[in-house]
């Protein structure tokens, strides 16, 4: 998260523990994660990394050049301090997404195999596996909320916005909706924190399927 980072654990069950940091030195990470974690020093245990810094750079595929992907990042974001960069399939895009040199060093030193995925990718992934074929995601945060819109498995949105108000979160909803011509969409609401029934009481209003994660 861009105030600090969080680390979310998997149990047998299914069930997540989660443990939120604020914002201070990345090398809190690497004092943090083994023992949330509880790494050994000679462990190699394989870790996703979600990266949620900021929405990725969707490129269509029929102009995707893989020597390129500095030119494409550049147009968007300033990556004078940039570490790695990685690219994922997201329908018909590439979605790429990069790393700070501080943060991608700090991971790079913990006791595990990282294995990189964008937070935008997962949440494309999820739309394309439920039922309805035109599908929303409302991803709130506490700083920003994500959005997320598919018509069967085409992405037809990934975006993000600071205005995380109640009104805000539901006119950028609305806004995005119509926009796109989205006729009668099932709306999926993720909260990262505690879920705001303000919120969803307010979209009720105006949207007739909702689902709540």
């Amino acid at each position: 998260m861009p105030d600090g980072f969080s680390l979310y654990d998997q149990a047998d069950d299914g069930t997540f523990r989660q443990a939120s940091y604020p914002a201070t030195e990345n090398a809190l990470i690497t004092l943090k994660a083994p023992e949330f974690f509880q790494l050994d020093a000679n462990q190699a245990q394989v870790i996703d990394i979600v990266v949620a810094t900021r929405p990725p750079l969707l490129v269509p595929d029929v102009i995707f050049d893989e020597n390129k992907v500095l030119d494409y990042l550049r147009m968007q974001f300033d990556i004078s301090q940039i570490g790695k960069h990685f690219c994922d399939k997201l329908g018909f895009y590439r979605s790429l997404y990069f790393l700070e040199q501080n943060d991608y060093s700090s991971i790079g030193e913990l006791p595990c195999t990282p294995i990189y995925r964008s937070e935008a990718s997962l949440l494309y992934q999820f739309l394309v596996e439920q039922e309805p074929s035109n599908a929303v995601l409302l991803s709130v945060n506490d700083t920003f909320a994500d959005i997320l819109a598919v018509q069967g498995k085409n992405p037809l949105l990934v975006n993000r916005t600071t205005h995380v108000e109640n009104v805000d979160l539901l006119y950028y909803t609305l806004n995005s909706v119509q926009q796109l011509g989205l006729t009668d969409p099932t709306l999926f609401v993720h909260y990262f924190n505690k879920p705001n029934k303000k919120l969803n009481d307010l979209l009720s209003k105006y949207v007739e399927k909702i689902i709540l994660l």
